[in-house]
Formats: C-alpha cells, structure tokens, sequence
C-alpha cells in the first residue's frame, strides 16, 4: 500500500515538473501596449465616480500584414503578359516557389491549355 502510494506522488511530481519545464516563465520577447478606459459610474445619491484603468498587453508596432490581392485582380494583372487571342482561365491560389501566388491559366481561343502566369497574392507582380 505504501508502495502505490509513493508511486503516485512520484507520478504527481513528474507531472508538475513536466508542466513547469513548458510554460515560459521568462518571456523573451517583452512590448507594452498601454491602454487607457475611463468608466464613469453614477451611484444612488447622484455622485459620479470615475473609474480609470490601465491594461499593460503585449503590443508590435508594425502594421498589419497586408490583404491578398482579389483572384478578379490577379486576372487583370496577368492580362499584361498575354497577347491577342489569348484566353485567361480561372484563377487558382497556391504556393511557387514558396511564394503565395494567384495560378492564372492561359488558353488559345480552341481552349487549348498553353501555359500558368503566376502573379504574387500579396504585391501582384508577375513571379517569374
């Protein structure tokens, strides 16, 4: 009985070391973002009182990330690199060259597939 019990803690003690190793104690990417709210609270004898709270959040100070380019755009843009008689096929997101790009079909007028213009989802150039 002694046995299991010691087992048990055992295991319990394993478990808690295993947790603490994970968790990150010491973050070591630090920003503050402070933010400011003011709360004003009438109470029963008609006196306001103003609450004011400060949030310490982590924050970056880059822009966010800009959207992808529309799959309607992308044709548009690959209308540039094609000649008369050309047809443009329906735009396909995936990945070239480790780049997220908009695949553009090419056809000839018979619907004969000749080749893919691939344009970059984010800026919209050409990916050659």
């Amino acid at each position: 009985m002694i046995t299991v019990a010691m087992v048990v803690i055992a295991v319990v003690i394993i478990a808690i070391a295993a947790f603490l190793f994970t968790v990150d104690l010491f973050p070591t990417h630090n920003t503050t973002n402070i933010t400011n709210s003011t709360v004003n609270v009438s109470t029963a004898n008609n006196t306001t009182v103003n609450n004011t709270t400060v949030s310490n959040q982590p924050r970056e100070n880059n822009p966010p990330p800009p959207h992808d380019i529309s799959p309607e755009k992308a044709r548009e843009l690959a209308k540039k690199y094609v000649g008369p008689g050309i047809i443009l096929g329906k735009p396909v997101k995936t990945t070239y060259k480790r780049i997220n790009v908009w695949q553009v079909p090419v056809y000839t007028r018979d619907h004969k597939f000749i080749n893919n213009i691939y344009i970059d989802a984010r800026t919209g150039k050409k990916v050659d």
